[in-house]
């Protein structure tokens, strides 16, 4: 049996490797393949600075190909960026910082997604 984790692997490994995937199904596994560290972040974060979200900025940058460490990053409300959706905001008020986070996903060709992720 194969735990969540190496399923995640598995369809992101599948999805680098085809040249017909998009941008979003790619980023979109690799926002569920990290959820755990996602949350954690979220969760940190949230006691440090209170609510917030995590930034995920894949903008400019290929999956396929990049290298070393991608931006992930903790922003409380109050610096929220200029480019955050407006639905984000409904999100922040509502969910649950003990036990989800809420990430937004921003890559090249599509608007950002918004993601509320629950700790597994």
């Amino acid at each position: 049996m194969t735990s969540q984790r190496e399923r995640g692997i598995t369809r992101l490994r599948e999805l680098l490797n085809d040249p017909h995937a998009t941008k979003a199904a790619i980023a979109d596994a690799y926002v569920h393949l990290l959820s755990t560290t996602i949350c954690d972040l979220g969760r940190q974060g949230y006691g440090r600075d209170g609510r917030g979200a995590v930034e995920i900025d894949l903008r400019g940058l290929d999956l396929r190909t990049a290298r070393g460490n991608l931006p992930i990053l903790y922003y409380p409300l109050d610096e929220a960026g200029d480019d955050w959706p407006e639905e984000v905001f409904a999100e922040l008020a509502a969910y649950t910082p003990q036990r989800e986070a809420v990430a937004i996903l921003f890559y090249d060709g599509g608007p950002p997604q918004i993601y509320v992720l629950e700790e597994a």
